[in-house]
């Protein structure tokens, strides 16, 4: 009998919509209910301890709202400080964007990785301790990028204050580098600018594609997949839905029916 529960999607705010609409397209047929916690964003700011208590309110909070089969943390500042409390403490599987980042790096065997992340996802040395656990022995190398998700927000995406911007992060990543982590979702918007900044890039890891696939391989081992071609869409939004519906376009492939994004209180 085909699964009917929800997919939950977790975000601090429109980022995780990249994930999602790679989710949306590897599994169709799947029911999703997106949480963006727009009123406290941005995570990547937050002390640990804070990201750690607005996930878990968060994920939740979710599981109140429908039936969840399945949690993604769609952002990698939510992975990197909460994933280990919420699959100890939730239900059912967690899956977050770091560790489906790094393991989808660490199978492509590079010599020297490179992220692009958050100043909190560098500076809580998020993706070298996964790389190192996952059995990496190269060089990992490590750019923090704070005005990114601003520029992608904005829509600047391939605007010459953009490629000023990339320029400058770019040139601080070692020439040796062979495989790119975009480590924030809101860079994949980024990727075309970014590989044309450095074409000595052999490879680069989105971690919309990789979380769609592994939650693909864990509903399927798990015997939970939906069945139909067309499951439910919700949205909930911690602030105003109209800025989130606005923001929506840069990252999904089809536009937010009117009425999908509903206000959410997590007190």
């Amino acid at each position: 009998m085909a699964d009917t529960r929800f997919i939950g999607v977790l975000d601090s705010g429109v980022g995780g919509l990249h994930v999602l609409d790679h989710l949306h397209r590897v599994l169709p047929g799947e029911s999703t209910v997106y949480l963006a916690d727009t009123a406290r964003l941005p995570y990547g700011n937050k002390s640990h301890r804070t990201v750690v208590t607005y996930a878990r309110q968060a994920a939740f909070f979710l599981l109140k709202q429908q039936p969840l089969k399945l949690l993604v943390l769609a952002c990698n500042t939510a992975s990197a400080a909460a994933l280990s409390h919420l699959q100890q403490e939730l239900p059912i599987p967690v899956i977050g964007t770091v560790t489906a980042t790094a393991q989808a790096a660490c199978a492509q065997h590079p010599k020297h990785i490179a992220v692009l992340a958050t100043a909190k996802t560098v500076q809580w040395q998020a993706y070298p301790k996964i790389l190192l656990e996952e059995g990496f022995s190269g060089s990992v190398y490590q750019q923090p990028c704070p005005l990114f998700v601003s520029l992608v927000e904005e829509g600047w995406t391939d605007h010459p204050v953009t490629q000023a911007v990339a320029k400058h992060y770019l040139s601080f990543v070692p020439r040796e580098t062979d495989l790119m982590i975009l480590g924030c979702t809101h860079y994949p918007q980024l990727q075309p600018l970014l590989a044309r900044l450095a074409p000595h890039v052999a490879v680069w890891i989105d971690s919309g594609e990789v979380v769609a696939q592994q939650v693909r391989q864990q509903l399927m081992h798990s015997n939970d997949l939906a069945s139909g071609n067309q499951g439910q869409r919700e949205y909930l939004v911690t602030d105003s839905p109209r800025r989130f519906t606005e923001l929506a376009k840069q990252f999904l492939s089809r536009d937010i029916v009117s009425g999908q994004v509903k206000r959410a209180d997590l007190a």
